[in-house]
């Protein structure tokens, strides 16, 4: 939970995930109502307050390394804190392994890489919006998330 705002009316800021990701909209409703009435239950919050609560999404920051293993065959853009050895530090490609330590991308351009995670600074998925747009998950390799 976040308070962030104005004293007058702070905005209360809960985002709710769960281990692989994938939070509904009727979870995030049912959420909201049952920490809305705890909330007014309780009287934590004295006088008015704007509640939002929400999900990180399909385009949220792989933090772990764990993350980048679940996400083996979907493209992802990262960043590194010291150039690789070619010079780059900033790659969009498809992670193709993770092994041991190391992350391995297949980059849009270049010659595949291995990353160590201790050199990536933040890394998220190439969300293919257009197809979730239409309604349809992406193709075969793509980025996570439910069918709109």
């Amino acid at each position: 939970m976040l308070i962030t705002g104005p004293a007058r009316t702070p905005v209360l800021r809960f985002t709710l995930d769960r281990p692989g990701g994938g939070v509904t909209v009727d979870e995030l409703q049912a959420a909201s109502t049952a920490i809305e009435t705890a909330l007014d239950v309780a009287d934590v919050i004295p006088g008015r307050y704007r509640l939002e609560v929400s999900s990180p999404g399909i385009d949220r920051p792989w933090k772990r390394l764990a993350d980048f293993a679940r996400h083996v065959g979907e493209r992802a853009s990262i960043t590194t804190f010291a150039p690789l050895p070619d010079g780059r530090r900033h790659l969009t490609g498809r992670v193709t392994a993770v092994e041991g330590e190391t992350v391995h991308l297949a980059p849009d351009q270049g010659d595949p890489v291995a990353v160590a995670f201790s050199n990536i600074a933040s890394a998220r998925p190439e969300v293919d919006w257009a197809a979730l747009l239409r309604g349809r998950r992406p193709a075969s390799g793509g980025t996570q998330g439910e069918q709109a």
